[in-house]
């Protein structure tokens, strides 16, 4: 499952989302609620995804470059307890997330990161 409205529209003027399967029985059982209930996309939200997805790349390493510069600079910061950021070496994950980058020969991590606050707000 993933929101088209972010990073696929890319313009703050479409809200949509997709659904990726490798399970064809899955497919075929939300494919048959799909039609029965009409949730589908319309043409012209679609052709919005569709325009985004020229910039997709440059906006998403965009994204990642940004991201990691925040997440060294929290890792850093004296009010902050932990940064989760799979780009980082202290994520749990990141020899997972550095071979999956290679795999995808993709040089970014993700334009996502969540942190702890130290003490209370």
């Amino acid at each position: 499952m993933h929101s088209l409205t972010k990073y696929v529209g890319g313009h703050a003027d479409v809200v949509a989302g997709g659904l990726m399967f490798d399970d064809s029985d899955l497919y075929d059982k939300l494919y048959f609620n799909m039609k029965s209930t009409g949730g589908i996309i319309c043409p012209f939200d679609a052709w919005l995804c569709l325009r985004g997805t020229k910039t997709l790349e440059v906006r998403v390493e965009k994204a990642c470059s940004n991201a990691m510069i925040i997440a060294k600079f929290l890792e850093k910061h004296p009010k902050i307890e932990k940064v989760l950021y799979p780009g980082l070496p202290s994520h749990p994950h990141h020899k997972i997330a550095q071979k999956n980058r290679a795999k995808a020969k993709f040089s970014g991590g993700s334009g996502m990161l969540s942190f702890y606050i130290k003490g209370n707000l």
